[in-house]
């Protein structure tokens, strides 16, 4: 019987002594956390120290009246240029009308909330929300929660960005993404967002999607009966959505209004050039411009905005094409009456 104890004993030994190899040969396999693939998009921002942009306090009369539909800000989950307070007051002292707050990540009707009655009650404040992973994907419940945060500032609902399963598949990263379609099909739950969007008369953007699938979003969006549509920035890079002629044409007939982004009309580059060629191939009544600045390093929203409208003046677009697309087009998009009153004397 003794020797039978001591048989066992030396088998669960061995047994334990296999498990622990087994258990530092699985730890000796797995990188060292900065080593593994980032799980998030603003992972690789999160350490992002860029020195701030100084703020040229630019100034032009398309800025007079002029909706930022594209202006991010911080609190964010890796650093941003200014506050959603400060863009507030940076807009409005620059003679705009209103922002819509942007933010990857969580809903900011309640933040414009906010802003209006602690720093801009003078300023058209609006918020949006965006279905990337963080908000559940393209999740209706999201949609409606926003429509129904106090103060009903909610406008913009963006398809998923960052986290879109084009923009993580086309950077060949290893994290979660939202899909939109599945087969050359939507998903069912896009057309339940978008039933909530033409519920509350929201304002619907594509997103970071594939063409084909910016293009099917708006089909059928107008079919439900959406009156407020978005082409988000489709000029910028192939990461995001990259657009032909043809197909913002496509586009603008179902209806869309399409983005054009100020920090990019501000540097010479392909996006601008592009943006360019594509306001005098559509005509400039189905664009709109917005700033998209916010991020640390770079040039601010008025800055960004103002830039864009001088390179767009020395591209021969005239003042009546700088006030539809600064100013009319974006009021529509946010439900707000277009202003009246003459065009500025710039001669």
């Amino acid at each position: 019987m003794l020797s039978t104890l001591r048989a066992s004993r030396s088998l669960v030994a061995v047994i334990v002594a296999a498990g622990l190899a087994s258990s530092f040969a699985a730890n000796a396999q797995q990188p060292a956390p900065d080593q593994r693939p980032a799980q998030t998009h603003w992972e690789q921002y999160k350490s992002r120290n860029a020195p701030p942009a100084p703020d040229q306090r630019l100034r032009d009369p398309a800025l007079d009246g002029a909706i930022d539909l594209h202006a991010h800000h911080d609190p964010d989950s890796y650093p941003r240029n200014l506050d959603a307070f400060e863009v507030a007051k940076l807009a409005r002292d620059r003679g705009l009308r209103g922002i819509v707050l942007k933010n990857h990540w969580t809903e900011t009707a309640g933040l414009a909330y906010l802003v209006r009655k602690y720093a801009t009650p003078d300023l058209e404040v609006f918020g949006a929300v965006t279905l990337d992973t963080a908000i559940g994907g393209v999740n209706a419940q999201a949609v409606r929660y926003m429509a129904d945060v106090a103060g009903g500032y909610g406008r913009i609902v963006w398809m998923p960005t960052h986290d879109s399963e084009h923009e993580v598949k086309y950077n060949k990263e290893s994290r979660a993404f939202v899909p939109v379609s599945r087969d050359g099909a939507l998903l069912p739950e896009v057309h339940e967002v978008i039933a909530v969007v033409a519920e509350h008369d929201l304002t619907l953007a594509t997103g970071h999607v594939e063409p084909w699938e910016a293009l099917a979003i708006l089909r059928a969006a107008k079919d439900a009966g959406v009156k407020r549509l978005i082409v988000t920035h489709p000029l910028f890079a192939a990461q995001y959505t990259l657009m032909s002629i043809d197909e913002l044409r496509q586009a603008a007939d179902l209806g869309a209004y399409i983005e054009i982004l100020g920090r990019n009309l501000a540097v010479e580059g392909d996006s601008k050039q592009r943006s360019l060629a594509a306001i005098r191939a559509v005509g400039p009544s189905h664009f709109f411009v917005a700033s998209d600045s916010g991020l640390a390093g770079e040039i601010n929203h008025t800055d960004a905005l103002a830039l864009g409208a001088k390179a767009l003046r020395a591209a021969g677009f005239s003042e009546s094409d700088l006030k539809v697309m600064f100013k009319d087009n974006p009021a529509y998009l946010v439900r707000l009456p277009p202003l009246e009153g003459p065009l500025p004397n710039l001669h």
